[in-house]
């Protein structure tokens, strides 16, 4: 979920840790060590600074740990949306992109194990045993199909039209088209194809 988040939630959680740590430190070894009878005369004061740090923290937790809606682009907001139609169960649009969630798509990525073997900026990936999903459309090209089509049907039922040389065409797991959902495909196709 934390990379799901904008950077300024991560660095409003970052902050807040950040004081609530060194709150808890200072409290726990400075003041005690410059005072041995600490909190003393001060406990009922250090007791109120403990819960409203403790309650600060949770808040922003709960303020600064929701994920925020992605804006629609700007250009994607001006033009005239594209008919949809149905491929082997996939959902595309004319123009070849994927009609699923992105966001939800990443999760997908990470969680069918996707990372450990392909190289993709968007996921933060770095694996080296398939090939490397930002040079998706290249290959879609190179096997002379619509990139959503093309990687729906690489995902479904591998190995695709077209793997780039050096890869081998037996290690991608067939079993992805019956343990994702049409949803969970349609996201991850959109995550692979977007932008």
């Amino acid at each position: 979920m934390i990379f799901a988040l904008s950077t300024s939630h991560k660095i409003g959680l970052a902050t807040t840790g950040a004081v609530f740590i060194l709150y808890s430190l200072v409290s726990a070894f400075v003041l005690p060590a410059r005072n041995p009878n600490f909190p003393g005369r001060f406990l009922k004061p250090y007791i109120a600074l403990s819960i409203v740090m403790f309650l600060a923290m949770i808040g922003a937790v709960l303020v600064f740990g929701k994920e925020s809606k992605e804006a629609t682009p700007a250009s994607a907001a001006t033009t005239t949306p594209a008919a949809t139609t149905t491929t082997g169960g996939a959902t595309t649009s004319t123009t070849g992109g994927a009609t699923g969630d992105p966001v939800a798509g990443k999760a997908v990525f990470a969680s069918a194990g996707c990372n450990a073997c392909h190289v993709f900026k968007a996921a933060g990936s770095s694996g080296t045993i398939g090939p490397d999903l930002d040079h998706l459309a290249d290959y879609a090209t190179k096997a002379g199909e619509p990139l959503a089509q093309f990687t729906k049907e690489a995902i479904v039922s591998p190995p695709a039209k077209y793997v780039p040389t050096g890869f081998p065409t037996n290690v991608m797991p067939t079993t992805f088209g019956k343990s994702l959902s049409a949803t969970q495909l349609n996201d991850l196709v959109a995550f692979l194809t977007q932008g």
